[in-house]
């Protein structure tokens, strides 16, 4: 009689261990979560952290925050970075992206206020900063900033960026400004304020859609829709 094939017990456990693997690597992948990447301005950032964490809990998604100065996340954009939704502080930027066809669709995102604080307060007139115990002010970079380009703006229209131009400390985005007065590391610092209460400038939001996922969009629409983030979408061209 012909003997039977012997199946050798490494082979046996090598196939099991493929089994094995296979079925978790399924379970796994039924499991898995959509992740949407989300490129926002840090002045919107704290916002945005309370309005994800609520989208999350009514979609089976995963958000990413990306955090930055919008001049840096339009940068990062350009260069082909795979941002599903940009929130940017101005809208010029997202404008150039509709021009470049990378937009699927575009909707503002309400509105923020920036203005001066001193030692905790708001200070009610830009000249103060002229005082001699104030040698150290933070201002958003205003090449990458709107925050800090409204900042410039208000200066020169006053007349006086040349005068306290000595002072300045550029920080990259105007939360970094928001930190460093609350650390007292600068006398005082352009950042975003909660009201329009002493505000020297007006912020626009703008959201741009830069992905197919619906999701993305879905995102855009329920940010905007938040009471104190008012805004409507437009398909872009």
């Amino acid at each position: 009689m012909g003997r039977e094939p012997r199946i050798s017990p490494q082979w046996s456990i090598s196939r099991f261990t493929i089994l094995l693997i296979s079925l978790c690597l399924c379970g796994f992948s039924a499991q898995a979560k959509d992740i949407l990447t989300v490129a926002v301005a840090s002045s919107l950032y704290p916002a945005m952290q309370q309005q994800v964490a609520s989208f999350e809990k009514e979609h089976d998604v995963q958000v990413r925050l990306i955090s930055g100065s919008t001049g840096r996340l339009y940068n990062q954009i350009i260069q082909g970075a795979p941002f599903d939704l940009f929130i940017a502080a101005d809208e010029i930027r997202p404008a150039r992206l509709v021009e470049q066809s990378k937009v699927i669709a575009e909707g503002k995102v309400g509105q923020g206020y920036l203005g001066v604080k001193s030692g905790g307060l708001i200070l009610p007139e830009l000249k103060l900063l002229n005082a001699s115990s104030i040698q150290r002010i933070a201002i958003p970079n205003p090449d990458v900033a709107p925050f800090g380009q409204a900042a410039r703006a208000a200066l020169e229209e006053l007349g006086l960026w040349n005068t306290l131009k000595a002072k300045l400390v550029y920080t990259q985005n105007a939360m970094q400004a928001s930190m460093m007065v609350e650390q007292g590391l600068v006398n005082a610092g352009f950042v975003p304020l909660v009201s329009s209460e002493h505000a020297i400038a007006v912020i626009h939001y703008q959201g741009v859609v830069l992905t197919d996922k619906r999701l993305a969009l879905y995102l855009l629409k329920y940010v905007a829709a938040q009471d104190d983030m008012p805004a409507t979408l437009a398909s872009a061209h």
